[in-house]
């Protein structure tokens, strides 16, 4: 059974956004299976090392750059790069001097961020 909000074609404006971290914004949609999120990062922004106990995560820059830790390893995304972070390995991620916009790709979806 597909989610009551269901939709084949979207654009990010018809999707509610929000700010979290007092300067990110965001937009979710979350289907049956998997989870889409994408984030407006300003410039100089740092997040916590942290893994996701139940779900798999990859990304892709879209504008900016940015620094990944995933699992240990570091490297410099550019627009058109993509990173990995299975179930269970530590990741963290950081904005360098221009802001950045990154689409996230959750599954299973994080029911933390379901509304």
């Amino acid at each position: 059974m597909l989610p009551e909000n269901f939709k084949y074609f979207f654009k990010d404006i018809d999707l509610v956004s929000e700010i979290v971290e007092e300067d990110v914004k965001r937009y979710i949609y979350t289907g049956k299976n998997m989870q889409i999120i994408v984030y407006y990062f300003p410039p100089n922004k740092t997040f916590p090392v942290h893994s996701h106990k139940n779900e798999e995560q990859m990304g892709y820059l879209v504008k900016g750059k940015m620094g990944f830790n995933v699992g240990g390893e570091k490297q410099t995304l550019l627009p058109g790069d993509f990173y990995h972070a299975p179930i269970g390995v530590e990741h963290n991620a950081w904005t360098l001097e221009e802001p950045s916009v990154l689409i996230d790709i959750f599954s299973p979806v994080r029911e933390d961020l379901v509304k």
